[in-house]
């Protein structure tokens, strides 16, 4: 019977639709930390520039220099963290809705540091009116930080709905 009962909530809990958006925003900074955030290449200049969670890589003929950026990846990982931990929260809304808040400011971060690092570092190395491109990295971030945000929407109408019935009773 515990059994039962257990595997009720879980399967409840995953049906939620903010739960399969937090998911979401586990998977999207997955797809931040691994993948390219930003680049911009010149052939006639022999030079390319890539922006990753870990680093920032300014190849120039044969020869790389690599600075870290390895916060981004630290943000990245921890934002995955909160919204992981947030999922588990379910029962508890006004918890759930301060780790959102939260992990919005930290997504928030997560973008701010790559664009910080992509006008201050990255497009002034060469050809300044080359600006580059933005590559999967930077738009899974922005889909995790709209993703977080509707997500947060919902957990907030469910409590409202919460608090209603228990004042109708």
């Amino acid at each position: 019977m515990g059994f039962r009962k257990t595997r009720f909530s879980y399967n409840k809990m995953i049906q939620r639709t903010q739960s399969l958006l937090l998911a979401l925003v586990v998977i999207a900074m997955g797809v931040v930390i691994s993948s390219p955030i930003w680049e911009k290449s010149s052939a006639a200049l022999n030079q390319k520039v890539v922006l990753t969670a870990k680093a920032l890589e300014h190849a120039q003929g044969t020869t790389t220099v690599s600075s870290s950026t390895i916060y981004i990846a630290i943000l990245a990982g921890l934002a995955a963290l909160i919204a992981a931990f947030s999922i588990s929260q379910y029962k508890k809304r006004v918890l759930q809705m301060s780790l959102g808040a939260l992990n919005s400011a930290v997504l928030a971060g997560v973008l701010g540091a790559s664009f910080f690092n992509v006008f201050k570092e990255g497009i002034p190395l060469f050809e300044p009116e080359n600006q580059g491109n933005y590559a999967l990295g930077f738009y899974a971030g922005v889909f995790a930080l709209l993703a977080n945000m509707i997500a947060n929407r919902l957990i907030r109408r469910d409590e409202m709905l919460v608090r209603s019935a228990d004042r109708m009773r």
